[in-house]
Parts: structure tokens; C-alpha cells; sequence
């Protein structure tokens, strides 16, 4: 029958194929999600070609060099636990290495806040140090735009940890240095976060700049000449002089 030798190929044909794809075919495989290891994270920061530090010249080098480290961890999106592990190999090694020695069984326990006051307070001079805290107190916004301000505290903030060790405190130094009108703005919205302080100034220093920038828009009233009283005839007033004279 022809209608059934038809049906016969086509189940031979779906044969072959199932069996080809069967062959042809890998097996899916879930993603993997396992974490990465020290030796993974090494290898892809050694791609990144980070600057070496060596402590020397400008103090300002220091900071440059840290956000520079902090940057490459951001885009790596690295563990915390494995930036000290990164960062150290760009460090010279024997003061590094010179340190936990006399603090042996601690390094383990060394995060990246504590790397980072470590490296600041070896290659800081201490003038240098007391100089940074002193315009650290002095800072005010003055006429500053509130993300200029807001720069330079956070700039400054990292020679005095002690100040602004809590959320709490590093939002109220901040506060303290803001032009009166937008503190005073900000002081009535009660206890706030750092970030909540920096979003709340910079909405309320834009609007005082805007309504300046309409009172300076807006024209003032025309000032009215000085018109001088109209002089009395000659003969009224010679009459007025000898009255006054009497």
C-alpha cells in the first residue's frame, strides 16, 4: 500500500534525524556559579595593569594610587576579602612584609579599610597630615556648588578617620559646613545618613540658586528723577526776604 510505505519513511526519516541530533547535540549544562578563587582573581587583576607603589614623591600619589586600585576592583567586581591579597602586590614588599612580622597571626584579619589606613599612615608625613586635618576643620561650602563641596570633604575626610568614623558624625561635619541657608534647610528634616545630607543640600543649594538667578532676571522699579521746586517770582520773593527779616 502506498499510503502506508509513505508513513513507514517517515517514521525511519524522524528516526535518523532524533538520532543525529542525538549525536550532534551536547548536553546543556547549567552555568556555573561558583565563586571565584584567590588564583582566578590574581590572574584577571594582573590583566589590568595596575600601577606599582613604591612610597615616594608627592603624598598625593598615595590617594591616587588607592582610587586607582578601587576602581580596578569595582569593574572586577572583586570579594573584599581578596583586595589586600591584590594590593599588596603592587606594594614594596619589604615594609610590607616587615610589618606583620612583628604582628604574627594578624594579617589574615586585614580588610581593605585597614589596608588603606595602613598605607596612608606610613607615607603620610606628619606635616603633611596636619596639614590635610587642619583644612579638614576649616572646610566650608562659602560659594561653592554643593557637589564641588562635597568633593573636597570626601577628599579630606580620609586624613581624619577619627572624626567620621560613624555615619552619624561624617553626615553632621558635613552638614556643619554648609552655607547657613541650606544647612538650616537641612537641620529641619531631623537625623539623616550621609548620602540622605548630600541629596537633601544639593536640591535645596539649587533651588536658592535658581531663585537668585529670578530676582536678578526680574526688572526693578524706575527710579524717579530728583525734580527741583519751581523758583518764586522776583518780586514774591524779595516780599518773603523781608518777612523772614522782621
Amino acid at each position: 500500500d502506498l499510503c502506508a510505505l509513505v508513513i513507514s519513511q517517515n517514521v525511519i526519516m524522524y528516526s535518523v534525524m532524533l538520532n543525529f541530533l542525538n549525536v550532534q547535540m551536547p548536553p546543556r549544562r547549567e552555568p556555573d556559579h561558583q565563586a571565584p578563587t584567590q588564583a582566578m582573581v590574581v590572574a584577571q587583576f594582573r590583566d589590568y595593569h595596575a600601577k606599582k607603589f613604591s612610597g615616594q614623591g608627592d603624598p598625593r600619589i598615595v590617594d591616587e594610587w588607592i582610587q586607582g586600585l578601587e576602581f580596578i576592583f569595582e569593574v572586577m567586581d572583586c570579594p573584599d576579602r581578596y583586595r589586600v591579597i591584590c594590593a599588596q602586590l603592587q606594594l614594596t614588599r619589604l615594609w610590607w612584609n616587615a610589618y606583620w612580622s612583628m604582628r604574627p597571626g594578624e594579617k589574615a584579619g586585614c580588610t581593605w579599610d585597614m589596608f588603606k589606613d595602613l598605607v596612608r599612615k606610613k607615607y603620610y608625613p606628619s606635616y603633611y597630615q596636619a596639614e590635610m586635618e587642619r583644612q579638614f576643620l576649616a572646610l566650608q561650602q562659602g560659594t561653592r556648588m554643593v557637589d564641588e563641596y562635597e568633593r573636597e570633604f570626601t577628599r579630606l575626610a580620609v586624613f581624619v578617620p577619627d572624626l567620621v568614623r560613624t555615619e552619624a558624625q561624617r553626615a553632621q561635619r558635613f552638614i556643619d559646613g554648609l552655607f547657613p541657608a541650606v544647612r538650616h534647610n537641612i537641620v529641619g528634616h531631623g537625623t539623616q545618613t550621609y548620602a540622605r545630607a548630600v541629596s537633601i543640600a544639593q536640591e535645596v543649594d539649587a533651588s536658592i540658586r535658581r531663585k537668585a538667578v529670578r530676582d536678578r532676571a526680574q526688572p526693578s522699579a524706575p527710579v524717579q528723577p530728583f525734580t527741583a521746586p519751581p523758583a518764586l517770582p522776583a518780586a514774591q520773593s524779595a516780599k518773603e526776604k523781608k518777612r523772614k527779616g522782621k
